[in-house]
């Protein structure tokens, strides 16, 4: 009888420890590889094994294959180089969701054949009547050799059967006839009508017969009044364009984007996101700011209380590590804070008042705040008076961060380190828009240092690299890496004097963002404990020439331990 027991105990033990092994073995093992971890010491390692959502070891082919168990995938990587899943600290990917599938991005397009192929190629995709849209992120100042507008006639040839609305940056934008007809545009108009013109129909542009051109002026008003006329979008249909949406970044290389809300999110989107982040989960982790009040009630004689009632009303941190609302930004109250590259603000004595009770108010309820200024003069008010709440409520802990900080100068870093202050910059100069002219027509040879990228990496103040996309700017995060490096434009010029090393860039859109957004301990790097995103691609992003870094693809984009998207 002893023996017997002592037979069973034997057995239910070894099954025990079979039974653990099993728990343990990685269900996913790459050999034979250039794992670049970007750890603390930028390592390189052979393999890496995965069990469930993250990394459980990174090491040499022999150590990491030791660990398999009967049931783990081994896939022999061949030599291809893999890198953490690349992370965007600053596209409005949110608002982008609702007209995704309508959309042809012409993202890192250098000539403008390719940018009418590309359009012509969406068309292709789209059902009878559905609009064709490229809204944003591109202008004509990027394409090498022919930069003239895209013609009525071009767009007519093109897609004659359905609305065109194609959009330039926040700066102007082109349609086609059936576009014009759609918004009751006459095409052929006098004098008298084209002079009493209003609302939509006050910005397009037309020769002097008073025929339409195709395009239309106006900036940020045009591209307000034009999305309130776009076609709605049902919940189910959103839901979908979200799925293709980050089926996309996956491609290029994005596992991870801070969302810094703006101009035209609906609060539907965000609770779309979530929804379809407890049904099926998100292939992209998304971090996002609570952006007080619509553009016009910031302008209510009440609004700098309703903004303080909201951030009060509201907590950070109550999600999780796939999709959280984490700070404030980066626009809250644009008359004291938000300028542009040319102009700086010039806010009165109320306007500080403001700012500082939305700061408190920020600070008291534990909130990261990311504020969109650009150059030095508005960047000093802004520290002004961050650092009068900060003899209120300590900020070093909460991360604060300014965001389009192009012009930014030594004095405002060291201000922001005393302040345990990050730094979000954006690579949106790759497109060499036409005001960047202007800039160096001002500035001289200082202009080729906006941003500063080789000053703020020496300054050792955090800081991360972002685009501004999906409108204002590109989102390609193997473009932003590649401007980094070279400091050329997708035409070829050169824009940037003051640039990175490859390692330096990598860091700053991988470990550094994650740190940006509190997030290091999940994301940024492969090493043990971490998420398992991470990007095999199809060469290698630190031998390549340089000029081929733009054109890196990923061959697999795995988020959470599972392929998101290609395959191994």
């Amino acid at each position: 009888m002893n023996e017997l027991k002592l037979v069973l105990i034997l057995l239910i033990f070894m099954g025990a420890v079979t039974e653990l092994q099993s728990q343990e073995s990685p269900h996913m093992i790459l050999l034979n590889g250039k794992i670049v971890t970007v750890d603390d010491f930028f390592s390189i390692q052979q393999a890496v094994a995965i069990q469930g959502e993250r990394v459980s070891a990174v090491g040499s082919n022999e150590f990491i294959g030791s660990l398999a168990g009967s049931e783990t995938l081994i896939v022999d990587l061949e030599g291809r180089t893999v890198i953490p899943g690349l992370i965007d600290n600053h596209n409005h990917v949110i608002r982008a969701t609702e007209y995704w599938p309508n959309e042809a991005r012409l993202d890192g397009i250098s000539s403008r054949v390719e940018a009418l192929a590309q359009l012509e190629a969406k068309v292709s995709e789209l059902s009878d009547g559905e609009w064709l849209m490229s809204l944003g992120g591109w202008t004509e100042n990027q394409f090498a050799g022919d930069k003239s507008d895209f013609t009525l006639k071009e767009l007519d040839e093109l897609a004659s059967d359905r609305p065109v609305f194609i959009q330039s940056t926040y700066d102007h934008a082109f349609g086609n006839t059936a576009w014009f007809n759609e918004m009751g545009i006459t095409l052929q108009a006098g004098f008298a009508e084209r002079s009493s013109a209003t609302g939509l129909a006050s910005y397009v542009v037309r020769d002097e017969t008073g025929m339409v051109t195709g395009r239309l002026n106006g900036g940020m008003p045009m591209v307000v009044s034009a999305i309130e006329h776009f076609p709605v979008v049902t919940a189910e249909r959103q839901k979908e364009a979200i799925s293709e949406t980050f089926t996309y970044l996956n491609s290029i290389g994005l596992t991870t984007v801070y969302d810094p809300a703006g101009a035209g999110i609906k609060g539907d989107s965000y609770a779309r996101i979530e929804a379809l982040s407890v049904e099926r989960g998100l292939t992209v982790r998304i971090f996002y700011t609570l952006s007080p009040l619509t553009f016009e009630q910031r302008l209510a004689q009440d609004a700098v209380q309703k903004i303080i009632d909201e951030i009060k009303g509201k907590k950070p941190f109550q999600g999780n590590y796939e999709i959280d609302m984490i700070a404030i930004g980066e626009s809250y109250y644009s008359p004291f804070h938000r300028d542009s590259l040319f102009t700086p603000t010039n806010p009165t004595t109320a306007d500080l008042e403001a700012g500082r009770r939305i700061l408190s108010a920020a600070a008291q309820g534990g909130w990261s705040v990311q504020t969109h200024s650009s150059r030095p003069e508005t960047i000093d008010i802004l520290l002004d008076v961050i650092e009068a709440v900060n003899m209120d409520f300590p900020l070093r802990q909460l991360r604060w961060s300014i965001t389009h900080a192009d012009m930014v100068g030594r004095e405002q870093i060291e201000r922001m380190r005393h302040l345990g202050m990050n730094l979000q910059m954006r690579s949106i100069s790759v497109l060499h828009q036409p005001r960047r002219g202007v800039l160096i027509e001002q500035m001289g040879e200082d202009g080729y240092r906006v941003p500063p990228l080789r000053m703020i990496q020496d300054s050792g103040i955090p800081w991360g690299l972002g685009t501004d996309g999906t409108k204002a700017a590109q989102i390609n995060p193997f473009i932003t890496l590649w401007w980094a490096v070279t400091g050329l434009a997708l035409n070829g010029e050169l824009v940037l004097s003051e640039t990175l090393s490859r390692e330096e860039a990598l860091i700053a859109h991988t470990r550094s963002n994650a740190y940006l957004m509190f997030q290091e301990g999940n994301i940024g790097s492969i090493r043990p404990g971490l998420l398992a995103d991470i990007l095999v691609l199809d060469r290698d992003y630190l031998t390549v020439p340089e000029n081929e870094i733009r054109d890196i693809k990923p061959v697999a984009t795995i988020v959470g331990g599972k392929v998101a998207w290609g395959s191994l």
